[in-house]
């Protein structure tokens, strides 16, 4: 019986791990489009691609951390990406921690 309790606990923190990672990790989809995150320098980056087969227009907002001084930064911008394509994003002086896709608009 004490097997059974410690599996069904395995299996429940198992799951609730599954459902959280991709929350944590900043790992972001709508729409067809993909956020992903790479090293840059010393930065840390954003790439966005597009498994759709026309241009969008993406517009999101962006937690990160300043290179110099101390402090956080955020903001919103939006990028351009063609079609089965992909684009990074970066600011001079920021690392970019997490990005949050607001919406994806069809850009022909």
């Amino acid at each position: 019986m004490t097997i059974l309790r410690r599996t069904g606990r395995c299996i429940f923190f198992l799951s609730v791990l599954i459902l959280i990672v991709p929350v944590v990790t900043g790992q972001n989809k709508k729409a067809g489009v993909t956020v992903s995150y790479e090293s840059s320098g010393s930065s840390r980056i954003a790439r966005f691609t597009n498994s759709n087969s026309y241009p969008v227009r993406v517009e999101f907002s962006y937690q990160g951390t300043r290179a110099r001084g101390s402090g956080d930064a955020s903001g919103e911008d939006a990028v351009f990406v063609a079609a089965q394509f992909s684009a990074t994003y970066g600011r001079a002086g920021i690392s970019i921690t997490s990005v949050r896709i607001k919406g994806v608009m069809r850009s022909d």
